[in-house]
Order: structure tokens, then C-alpha cells, then sequence
């Protein structure tokens, strides 16, 4: 994108004046363009907000070098202020941590700006201050609206209606926000305080004079009527409405695309209230096509996108559950998918697409590359630290981790800007006078429903979980079904679910022996707050294939695992007669096979990829040599692949800097037997561990503290030498068919997220151009998933799917006797030396007629994701 001439000219006369104003040479004038660089970002209107913040925040961070408190006292106070309404603002990051910072930075500056010394400064950091307050999420949340108000009541002791009318107004309008919040007191009472509040703002915000802030009042009066206790209901809703809508006169589309969404949202919850059902539809509509359109002028990387969809998802819950009411099943599934790993289904469909015509390999090579290197150093911006510690920078001269990150992030963003150019050379010179109409991003629209439809060719049904505010909503699509078919939870089996996933959670990060020891029951509680036997019921007999999609925290359950009852079973099975088995679950229903997606769009995506060949295989075999079975489990594997198409990297020769595009990208099976790590703070920072990764305490000194990471036995994770997320997403797996992650908790997502995105270790390979992923969804153990895999293998050789050939494996593990598996071991194409190994291991079994890994802990942490 280009930048404005002034802009550009004003950002480059800042950056240039750094390399003259040194910090050293001319520390205070150093401090003074760091300031407005700071202050340039802060405005800019240009860009993605979320980095422009990033930037403003980090040249503030660096301006306190040479600001102190002890040497400049006011301009010290200002900045604390200013930093103070970044991190306010800040879009990246934990949002708790982000209002704490500024609820530090403004009590900072109020012990300079005193309201006896600087009253109106004082007033202005008391008014921001009071915003921290109120949008604070630690602490008792009654608590902090009470200060909120204080503050704001405290500043118009300066702010009076004749001296500063504006800021008048302005508090008057943040006080009616606070008391529409307010926990404490009577509500009804403070409904009709916010009311005043509102009222008096519009004394001085009038249309004419103020338009934007008018319009925003109008809105929050609306907000308040929409929510009023006293007088009569419908009256106070049409006036609600009344309200919105004469904000909309200003908040257009065109001027104010993120007031007139959010307007249209409120309005439509108003309309759902009448109740005005298909007015409330045709009004929520109208806000997601605009925040579509938001989100179509993101450019910046993956987490401003993700924090869009965190901001407006409940938006799509509101429209999803208008299209139940209205019982329009095709237009709630269409709105769920649309809110459903968005950003992961626009990375695939950019990453596919490649230009028409005599393109030579070079080129294409040429322009995967700085499409990867583009994508890498975008998400490292996004988890490029900043340092949320100072609160005044360091005195004595040294250099601080704030310059340190500072420059950093220049460096990155050189770096881009470079990539950027040599991607539009290459398009210009190369590739557009071949395929002129070749675009490098492609906009996904929505998946119709008969396209989704179209996914259940080959008797496949689907069934598909939305969790709603209050209820779970499930979606069976079969060939035959005309709209979906859908099931809707109680309220108590909703409650149900939630205490069942928060038990079985806290259990599995807390106490890993009750919560295997727990496992089975919880699944048949699950089954039964599913209503697993119903929803299977109403799904043709002649269907043989089953995809689950599920939602939010159902993607760390194994939900291909829940026991159905003996009628089920039998219901799938009658045509073609087999052993009843003990405890049938899915697996054993659908004959060709149970697999997982995200979501409908982007199984629709992966099945678009062509992966015919299967011949050969990249290994990461045992890289911190401490877990035995991968020896003997990656040379079996091995022997299903021609030897001259083996790429094996092994034990200490695993290292991440041997791991390159150049192994990968003729890949069609990539095989990783290792450690797996998951980071609920930062997902980017996940991680499979390679050679050379894991350190004894303590760590070493390091400016980015995001680098070292402490794992639970103590010891340090050196991320530099793992293949992280991040990592991931860059590399390039064009011809890859299958990414197996025979490791821990490979395939945890991050079930915090309400952005409804699926990030995740298997996220990252389908990005990188695998068309199936096969992770686990806990801490595995080595012996039983090396049998898993070796089988799971020799079924894939036999030609089988990856769905299927993984589902017969599990079922396999499951139910297979000691005496079985001495058998089959004594037919493994491996060293004497390794089938001993494994002998010994069986003859510990118990060798009684119980199959030895029946546990779902066993076989049930697999599953298929994808093609």
C-alpha cells in the first residue's frame, strides 16, 4: 500500500532525523522525535491500527530513556498519560494486561499533573483514567465501575459546562456509560441517572456542531432506553429504536464503518426485543457485511483479524440464533461457518493460489518464498515483545530492553517493507504480463449451504456444533437433507457440558491420574449431554462416513471415541454382519471412516488440494532421545516407503537448522515422533521440540523474553531451536498428502479464544499446504502410540484413507489380545535388535485375555483432520 506523500515524507523525516539525533550525540533531541514518531502513530489513520499502536507504544516506551521523572517532570507526566491511552487501546496482546498497564501509567501521571499545578491536565488523566476503570477486567468489577464514576465526578469538578464545554459534555457522556454498567446501587435508578447523563451531553454535542460525538450520545441514549426498567417496555424499546436510528444518519457506512456496525448491532438486538425477528435479521446482515468489509482492510497479519472476530462474535451468535428462531436452518449454518477459522480458511486459499499460464518453476518458487518470508515476519511483529515493566526507563545509562525490542521491530519492518517491494518486482516483471489477471489475495466469501452439501457425497454425513449463549445447537447435513437438520441442547444440558469440559480440564492440567482414571466415564457423560445416540439416529443408515466440526472447547474432546448404545451400533451395521464389540463408539459405526475439520470452508479448501503421490517420507525421529519406542516405531514406518525416497532425520541430527524448504517441499508424508508443546498465553509460540531444545535451568540472559520457556519437569525450552507455529506457517509442504504429530498434545487448540479461529499446531501445516493432519489431543504414551503408527502405516500402504486407515488402527489397538500382538510383531520388517526391544515390552503386559491398551487413554487421542 502507498503511503500518503506527507505521511511518508513526515514518517521518513522522523527516522532519518534518529540517524543524526543519536541518543548519545543528542539525547534530549534523540527523545523529542522518538516522542513525535509516537505521537505520529498514535494518529495515523493510515496502516493497520493494531501496529500503528504497537509502534506509537514502543517509540513512547523509548522516549522515557532520556525522559525521567527526575529530569523532566512534565513532559515525563504527559508521556505516562500517552502511553497510558495506547495500551488503552491496545488491539494485540491479553486485553486484562493491556487496561492494567494503563491504569499504571495514568496513576503515574497523576503524581505530577495535581490539580493544584496542572487542573486541567489534572481533569483530562482523571477522565481517562476513569475509562481504564471502567472497561477493567481483574479486580471486582463492581468495584471498579465505582471508581470509575469517582473519577469522572472528580473531573468535572474542573470540567464545568461554562469553562470547558466539550470536555463537558465528553465526561457527561463517559459518566452515563459507567452508571449503564453499574452493578452497585439500584439498577433502575442507575438506568435512569445514565439517561440524565446522556441528556446532558447533548446539550453541548448537538448535530450540527458535533456530529460524530452526537451520533455516538445518540447511540448510548439508545443503549439505555433498550435496557430502561421504569416506564413501559415497548415504549422504551421505540424509543431505543428511535435513538439508533438517528445515530445512523451520521454513522454511515462510508464515514464511520465501526460505529455504523456497531450502531446496527445494537439496533438489531432492540428489533430482537420487540420482538421484530425479521427486522432484527436484516439489521444484523447489514453489520456483518460491514464487518466483513472491516476485515477485508486488515493487512497486517493474522492476530488484528482474530481480535476483529473476538470483538464482533457476538454478532454472528445473535444472527445464528435469529435464523433458529425464525427456523431458516440454511442461513444459521451459512452464518456460523462465516464466523468459523476465518483466518484460517483465507491463509489456505491465499496460499493455493498460483498464476495461469507458461510460468517457469523458478518463478513460482520464487514467489512461494516471499509469499512464506512475508506471512513469517508479519507474525513477528505480532509476538515481538513488548516490555510492559517500565515505568520510567532506565536512569543510569544502560541500555534498556525497550531499545533493544525498538530496534527490533525496525529491523523487522525494514525487512518487510523489502520483502514487499521484491514481491511486486517479481509480479510486475515475471508474472503479470503472463497471467495479468492473477491477484496475490483472494476474498473468501461465505460456503453456501449446497455446497456444504456437496461435502457429503459418497454417503457422508456431517455433523456440525455451534455453542450459542445458552444452549448447544448441533447441524446434521446428509446427501438427502434439503436444509440441515438441527438439535438444539436445554439450558441444562448446556450447564452440563460447561462443568463437564471445566472438570475435565481442570483435571487433565492439574492431576493426570484422576483425570485417566475418569476418562471413560466423562465420555459417556458427553455422549449423554450430546444426546450422541439421538443425533446419530437421524442420520441415514447407507451413511458409512462421518465428519465432526466441532466448536470452541469441543476440540479438545474425542468426540470420534464417545460410546454409542448397541442400537446404533447395530443401526450402521446390519447390512454388512460383524462382531458385536464391547463398547461400541463411532469408529465402529462408520465403516469408511470418522475425521475432523474446522469448519465446512475449510474442509472444502483441503479437499481442493491434489496430493496422487505417496512415496515419500521426511522423518523427525526421537531428536531429545528420551523416548525409546520412536526408534522402533519411525524404522517400521520407513519400510512402507521406497528406501531412496527416505529423508530421516535422527536423534541429535533432528535440528531445526537442517529443517528446510529444500526437504520439504518434496515431501508427500512428514512424520514427526518427538515432543509436542502447546502455549495458551501465546499460540504462535507452540511448538514441536527438535534436538538440542530443552536446557537445564536456569535460563540464560536474553532481551526477548519470549525465547525461553520453563516446562513442567523443570527444565528450559529453547524456542530458537524448536519448529514453533510461527515457524509452521511459513514453511512450504506443496506436495505434502499427510503431517502425522506422533507426539503430546499436538492437537490442542486454543479453546480460550471466543474469535471462533482454530489455532493450533494442525492449523499451521494445513496453512503450509498439507491436506491432512493427524495430531493428538493429549499426553500420550510411547509404547501403545508406536503400535498405533505402525499400523496406522501399514493400512496406508494397503491403500486405505488417512481417515480410515487411523480409525482401523485405533479400533485395532483397542481391541487386540498379548498374544495378538507377539504375533504381529513377529512380521515387522525391522532389526532382530528392535523386535526383541519390543517383545520384552509385551511380555511386561498383562497377558491375561483383556486387551492391554482398551483404555481410551490408548487409541482415542488420534484423530484426522482434513482431507
Amino acid at each position: 500500500m502507498k503511503l500518503n506523500p506527507i505521511e511518508y515524507l513526515r514518517n521518513v523525516g522522523y527516522i532519518a532525523a534518529l540517524e543524526v539525533r543519536t541518543r548519545d550525540a543528542f539525547p534530549q533531541d534523540w527523545a523529542q522525535t522518538q516522542n513525535n514518531l509516537a505521537v505520529a502513530y498514535s494518529k495515523r489513520i493510515r496502516g493497520e491500527k493494531a501496529q500503528n499502536i504497537e509502534m506509537a507504544i514502543r517509540y513512547y516506551t523509548a522516549t522515557l530513556e532520556v525522559y525521567t521523572r527526575e529530569a523532566f517532570a512534565e513532559y515525563w507526566a504527559t508521556i505516562q498519560n500517552n502511553l497510558a491511552n495506547a495500551y488503552r487501546e491496545r488491539i494485540r496482546g491479553e486485553k486484562a494486561q493491556n487496561i492494567e498497564m494503563a491504569i499504571r501509567y495514568y496513576t503515574a501521571a497523576l503524581e505530577v499533573r495535581t490539580r493544584d499545578v496542572f487542573p486541567e491536565y489534572w481533569a483530562t488523566t482523571q477522565n481517562n483514567l476513569a475509562l481504564a476503570y471502567g472497561d477493567r477486567i481483574r479486580g471486582e468489577k463492581a468495584d471498579n465501575i465505582e471508581l470509575a464514576i469517582a473519577s469522572y465526578t472528580t473531573a468535572l469538578e474542573v470540567y464545568s459546562r461554562e469553562a470547558f464545554p466539550e470536555q463537558w459534555a465528553q465526561t457527561q457522556n463517559n459518566l452515563a456509560n459507567a452508571y449503564s454498567n453499574r452493578i452497585k446501587g439500584e439498577k433502575a435508578e442507575n438506568i435512569e441517572l445514565a439517561i440524565a447523563s446522556y441528556t446532558n451531553a447533548l446539550e453541548v454535542y448537538t448535530r450540527d456542531a458535533f456530529p460524530e460525538q452526537w451520533a455516538q450520545t445518540q447511540n448510548n441514549l439508545a443503549a439505555a432506553y433498550s435496557n430502561r426498567i421504569r416506564g413501559k417496555k415497548a415504549q422504551n424499546i421505540e424509543m431505543a429504536i428511535l435513538y439508533f436510528r438517528n445515530a445512523l444518519e451520521v454513522d454511515t457506512h462510508e464515514a464511520f464503518p465501526q460505529s455504523y456496525a456497531q450502531t446496527l448491532w445494537n439496533l438489531g438486538l432492540a428489533y430482537r426485543k420487540v420482538p421484530n425477528l425479521r427486522q432484527a435479521h436484516d439489521t444484523f446482515a447489514d453489520a456483518i457485511n460491514t464487518v466483513e468489509f472491516m476485515r477485508s482492510e486488515i493487512h497486517s497479519g493474522d492476530e488484528s483479524k482474530q481480535k476483529l472476530a473476538e470483538e464482533w462474535n457476538e454478532l454472528y451468535r445473535n444472527m445464528v440464533e435469529v435464523c433458529i428462531e425464525l427456523k431458516n436452518y440454511t442461513a444459521a449454518i451459512e452464518y456460523a461457518e462465516r464466523s468459523k477459522a476465518r483466518n484460517l480458511v483465507e491463509l489456505l486459499a491465499t496460499r493455493d493460489l498460483y498464476p495461469k499460464g507458461d510460468i517457469p518453476e523458478t518463478v513460482i518458487n520464487e514467489l512461494s518464498r516471499l509469499r512464506r518470508e512475508i506471512d513469517a515476519e508479519q507474525r513477528r511483529l505480532e509476538i515481538e515483545p513488548t516490555n510492559p515493566n517500565s515505568n520510567g526507563g532506565t536512569i543510569s545509562g544502560e541500555r534498556s530492553p525497550q531499545i533493544d525490542n525498538l530496534q527490533t521491530t525496525i529491523r523487522v519492518q525494514t525487512n518487510l517493507t523489502q520483502l514487499r517491494q521484491q514481491l511486486d518486482e517479481l509480479m510486475t516483471r515475471e508474472i503479470k504480463p503472463i497471467d495479468p489477471d492473477f491477484a496475490l489475495t483472494q476474498e473468501v466469501k461465505g460456503i453456501s449451504y449446497s455446497e456444504i452439501q456437496s461435502l457429503t457425497a459418497e454417503n457422508t454425513a456431517i455433523l456440525q456444533w455451534y455453542i450459542t449463549s445458552d444452549r448447544l445447537l448441533t447441524f446434521i447435513i446428509t446427501p438427502e437433507s434439503p436444509t440441515p437438520t438441527v438439535w438444539q441442547s436445554s439450558k441444562a444440558d448446556f450447564k452440563a457440558l460447561e462443568n463437564l469440559a471445566n472438570e475435565y480440564l481442570k483435571d487433565y492440567q492439574e492431576n493426570k491420574t484422576q483425570w485417566q482414571k475418569n476418562l471413560a466415564s466423562r465420555l459417556q457423560s458427553l455422549a449423554d449431554i450430546l444426546h450422541l445416540n439421538d443425533l446419530l439416529g437421524r442420520v441415514a443408515k447407507k451413511c458409512d462416513r462421518l465428519i465432526l466440526i466441532p466448536h470452541r472447547f469441543l476440540h479438545l474432546l474425542p468426540l470420534h471415541a464417545l460410546p454409542v448404545s448397541r442400537e446404533i451400533w447395530q443401526r450402521f451395521n446390519s447390512e454388512t454382519p460383524s462382531p458385536e464389540p464391547t463398547n461400541p463408539c463411532p469408529l465402529d459405526c462408520f465403516k469408511q471412516g470418522v475425521r475432523y475439520a474446522p469448519s465446512c470452508q475449510l474442509l472444502q479448501q483441503a479437499q481442493r488440494r491434489e496430493r496422487p503421490n505417496f512415496t515419500h517420507l521426511f522423518a523427525v525421529q526421537n531428536p531429545n532421545n528420551n523416548l525409546p519406542f520412536t526408534d522402533i516405531e519411525v524404522p517400521a514406518i520407513r519400510q512402507n516407503f521406497p528406501p531412496e525416497n527416505q529423508d530421516i532425520l535422527i536423534q541429535n541430527n533432528a535440528l531445526k537448522s537442517v529443517i528446510n524448504d529444500s526437504r520439504l517441499r518434496i515431501a508427500h508424508c512428514v512424520h514427526f515422533s518427538c515432543h509436542g508443546y502447546f502455549n495458551f498465553q501465546q499460540p504462535l509460540l507452540s511448538a514441536l521440540l527438535l534436538a538440542d531444545s530443552e536446557l537445564p535451568p536456569p535460563a540464560p540472559a536474553e532481551s526477548n523474553p519470549n525465547r525461553y520457556q520453563p516446562l513442567k519437569n523443570g527444565n528450559i525450552l529453547d524456542l530458537d531451536k524448536c519448529l514453533t507455529l510461527a515457524d509452521i506457517f511459513a514453511l512450504d509442504f506443496r506436495e505434502c498428502r499427510l503431517v502425522v504429530l506422533s507426539a503430546c498434545e499436538t492437537g490442542i487448540s486454543d479453546f480460550s479464544s471466543i474469535s471462533d479461529e482454530y489455532i493450533s499446531l494442525p492449523s499451521g501445516f494445513l496453512v503450509a499446504g498439507s491436506s491432512s493432519v493427524v495430531p493428538t489431543l493429549w499426553a500420550v504414551n510411547d509404547l501403545s502410540t508406536s503400535l498405533l503408527m505402525i499400523e496406522f502405516y501399514q493400512n496406508l500402504k494397503a491403500g486405505l484413507s488417512v481417515a480410515l486407515a487411523l480409525n482401523k488402527a485405533q479400533l485395532w489397538l483397542r481391541d487386540v489380545t498379548v498374544e495378538k500382538l507377539q504375533q504381529w510383531t513377529s512380521k515387522l520388517s525391522i532389526r532382530p535388535s528392535l523386535k526383541e526391544d519390543l517383545y520384552d515390552m509385551l511380555d511386561n503386559l498383562d497377558s491375561t485375555e483383556q486387551p492391554p491398551f482398551r483404555s481410551h487413554y490408548h487409541w482415542a487421542a488420534f484423530c484426522a483432520t482434513g482431507q
